[in-house]
């Protein structure tokens, strides 16, 4: 069992530390498995670049579905997606069943979750070939 509940996504906290102003993290390989865990992480950097993802994931989605759609309706779909807590609770969830699949242990790491997750930099990326 967890230390801590992947669920409880915090909202408000404040962080360990601040760690200023976020660099551009939109090279991370969200495939990497360490990428993928930061990336839920409740570090003050992952929040936005989380958000940057799923909104270019979102307009992608839209655009492919909905080609004729006016840009209103396109930017209302995406107003109306998963609030971010919401989304972090379910893919932490959704990470640990697929890791427990090789590793019945695997539990998401608990230094990830809320105000000490801020003492966790993201990872470095990974050069792709």
């Amino acid at each position: 069992m967890p230390l801590q509940d992947p669920d409880n996504v915090l909202s408000g906290w404040v962080p360990a530390r601040d760690p200023g102003p976020a660099p551009d993290l939109s090279q991370l390989d969200d495939t990497d498995p360490v990428v993928a865990e930061w990336l839920l992480a409740d570090h003050p950097w992952a929040e936005p670049e989380r958000t940057r993802r799923r909104q270019v994931e979102l307009r992608e989605t839209i655009e492919r579905s909905h080609p004729d759609s006016p840009p209103w309706v396109r930017q209302a779909e995406i107003d109306a997606a998963e609030p971010d807590q919401a989304y972090v609770a379910r893919m932490r969830r959704s990470l640990e069943a697929q890791r427990q699949l090789d590793d019945p242990m695997y539990a998401y790491p608990p230094a990830l979750i809320g105000p000490m997750g801020s003492l966790w930099a993201p990872p470095v990326p990974s050069a792709r070939a």
